[in-house]
């Protein structure tokens, strides 16, 4: 009764504050987790190297995805609504994308075509997922992926002229 009168006086003071937020914690939360597990993984090629960098993307699995940034030890995290927050149950196709050498281009050689682009450490048809054949499922307990990517064979493309 004492803190509805305070409540009504307009004086709730510093006894009732710390009640009142431990209350609102209580009954709030940290954030809805939307329905996402955490997902971790590693990303590397059949010979067991595993890429330094790019993206991982997952697709098809409902009304989100989910993606993660490849690590330079290549590992990643996947993430839906945040970076690292994880991916919801099912059933995805996976696709990979700037999986390349470091670039050493500078910047004016970027800008201006220079030279070319670095070609991607991974087969093309991991490019997207229409092409890609690979399939993974998120479904507790399994929440760590393991994707396996053949090579780039194509021929290097010689520095454009101008």
């Amino acid at each position: 009764m004492q803190m509805l009168a305070d409540a009504r006086s307009g004086r709730l003071g510093r006894r009732w504050c710390p009640i009142l937020a431990a209350a609102l914690v209580a009954v709030v939360g940290c954030g809805p987790s939307r329905g996402v597990i955490p997902v971790t993984g590693i990303a590397k090629l059949k010979d067991g190297t595993p890429l330094a960098r790019g993206y991982v993307f997952l697709t098809g699995g409902g009304e989100t995805g989910a993606r993660g940034q490849i690590q330079p030890d290549g590992t990643f995290r996947l993430g839906t609504f945040t970076p690292t927050d994880g991916a919801k149950p099912g059933t995805y196709i996976a696709y990979v994308l700037g999986a390349t050498e470091e670039d050493t281009r500078s910047y004016d050689e970027k800008l201006n075509q220079t030279k070319p682009a670095l070609p991607s450490l991974v087969d093309k048809k991991y490019d997207a997922a229409a092409t890609s054949d690979l399939r993974v499922e998120i479904k507790p307990p399994k929440t760590h992926l393991e994707l396996v990517l053949e090579p780039n064979t194509a021929p290097s493309k010689s520095p454009l002229k101008r």
